[in-house]
Formats: C-alpha cells, structure tokens, sequence
C-alpha cells in the first residue's frame, strides 16, 4: 500500500474521527508544545519518532515525536515544531513540508497542550541524534497498522469523577514503547487516513499491562 501526500493532506482536513482528550483533561493551565509528526512516504511508508535521554526532568526515556515548548521569536507554533525538529534530529524546515495540522492532545497530567504538525519529510532528509536530550531516532512502518497486520494494544481505564472510559492506545517500536498524548496523536493520524481510505481502523487489542509500568503511581 502506498500512502501519497496529496491523501494525507486530505485526510488531515476531515472531521475529526475520535474524542477529543481536552473534553475529559483540564487543560484550562495547560502550557503549549508544538511537535512535528515526520512521515516518510516511500515504499515503506513509517513515521519517525524519538527516544528522549534518561537524564532528563520531563519525559525521560518516554518515546514521542520532535518538539517543544515555544521561544519568544518563534513567530507560532508551527514555527516551534520546525525549529525543534531541527535542533533534536538535524531536520531543516526546508526538507519537511508541512501538510497540517492535528488536534491538540493535552498530557495526562494537564501541564502541557501539544500541538501537532504533519511534516512530510524531503527523500534526501537524514533524521539524526542532533541534541543531547534525544537518545534514538525511531522509525514505526505505518501500513501494518492500518491494515491490523500489527494489532494495536491498548489500556481500558475510567477518567476523572465522571466515570468517562479512556481507552489509551500504544505502540511498541525497536524495544520501546510509545504512549501517552503522543501515542494519542498517531493513532488520530491513524484514524483519518484509515477514512479517507475508506477503511476503518481494527479493533484495539486491550491489554492489562500498563505500558508506562509504575511512572505514575503514587
């Protein structure tokens, strides 16, 4: 299956396909981050991510795409999203195009609104560790997923006083795993090329295990 830009850019102009998280997570405090969610789409198309450095203080060793908080002289938060991308996996603005934009997902803590950005990378972008917070460049093939080759897994669990149920996909990727928001906002992309597709995503495979382990218990 080859996935061509002109259907991605479509389908990131549909009607949203799935709930959407600031419904059910206060995010009326919430700092923004801007990400960049890289595709590559040659003959195997794939998503690219990154392996944050175990040192550190938000998000160690947490697998998500390039991104950050804002600068003053950024100019938005596409702006943002193209600079960290630059600084975290040497990236220039001029070898990704940028075919729109995704929902803003909050994390579950609230602290953060991330908004992302769809990039088509340029075939002769070379994706590498350029910072010391970044460990790994990752790369996730996408048509398994969009086909059910390689099921998505998923946690079941009850949110807030409301008895809201959360279903909280993840996927594993070279020995990690990405979860989260971030696992939120490729699932979404998912989802939307799925339907212009004409397709319907396969069921999520619900699990027990927690792919985040004891991070957040208290």
């Amino acid at each position: 299956m080859r996935l061509e830009a002109a259907l991605v850019r479509r389908s990131l102009e549909g009607p949203l396909p799935l709930p959407a998280l600031g419904s059910i997570i206060d995010v009326s405090r919430a700092r923004d981050a801007a990400v960049v969610v890289p595709l590559r789409l040659d003959a195997e198309p794939r998503v690219v991510l990154v392996l944050r450095g175990a040192q550190l203080a938000d998000h160690a060793s947490e697998v998500g795409f390039p991104g950050g908080k804002p600068d003053p002289d950024d100019g938005g938060l596409e702006a943002t999203a193209l600079r960290e991308l630059t600084e975290e996996i040497a990236v220039a603005p001029a070898q990704v195009e940028v075919l729109g934009p995704l929902m803003p997902v909050p994390v579950i803590t609230g602290r953060y609104l991330i908004h992302p950005f769809v990039g088509l990378l340029a075939a002769g972008a070379a994706p590498r560790v350029a910072s010391p917070e970044i460990a790994r460049v990752l790369e996730l093939p996408l048509v398994p997923l969009l086909t059910g080759e390689r099921p998505i897994a998923a946690v079941r669990g009850a949110w807030g006083g409301g008895g809201s149920v959360v279903f909280a996909p993840h996927f594993e990727v070279d020995g990690a795993v990405l979860y989260g928001a971030s696992a939120y906002i490729l699932y979404e992309l998912l989802a939307r090329i799925a339907a212009q597709l004409g397709l319907a995503l396969p069921p999520l495979e619900i699990t027990e295990r927690l792919p985040w382990g004891d991070r957040y218990a208290r």
